[in-house]
């Protein structure tokens, strides 16, 4: 068994893929909307200025479609986990471009470096999502409701998912 299919693990990784199908519902129908995510073991938030009722309705769009097997709503061009892909694969190209003694001349040498690596990160990005930070896998999952809070002046729902199965 993979570390990746342990509690709460597997479950916040469930969970983040339900996450981004409804993110995928919610930009499919107004694609200008600002939306964050960021799933949990009891489901996940959703910070930005949408309506109740149609994130409901987004988020059991999604979870339908996910147990139909559109997979692919799992994975996000947006996520954090892009971000991350790209913020160490940069690092670790300026390190190298660097080398052990760091000197100005080696500036364009890094720009060069880390724009590679920027570049690269993309794909891997969405691999990195669909191989360890999200799952499609959405058997025995149902959304039990929406709580609504602020966080400032943000608005935030956390969908709140019941796994009656776990995969």
């Amino acid at each position: 068994m993979s570390w990746l299919e342990l509690e709460p693990i597997a479950t916040v990784r469930r969970n983040h893929g339900i996450e981004h199908a409804t993110v995928h519902v919610l930009t499919a129908r107004d694609p200008g909307i600002r939306l964050i995510g960021r799933a949990d073991t009891r489901g996940f938030n959703i910070y930005g200025d949408v309506p109740t009722e149609v994130l409901l309705t987004a988020a059991q769009a999604a979870l339908a479609r996910l147990q139909a097997g559109e997979h692919a709503l799992a994975v996000h061009p947006r996520c954090g986990t892009n971000l991350l892909v790209t913020g160490v694969l940069s690092a670790l190209a300026a390190v190298i471009a660097l080398g052990r003694k760091p000197k100005l001349e080696k500036l364009p040498d890094v720009i060069v470096a880390t724009t590679f690596a920027a570049f690269i990160a993309q794909p891997l990005g969405g691999l990195f999502q669909a191989r360890v930070t999200t799952s499609p896998d959405a058997r025995g999952a149902r959304i039990a409701g929406i709580q609504s809070s602020r966080w400032g002046q943000m608005p935030v729902q956390h969908v709140d998912i019941v796994w009656d199965a776990k995969p």
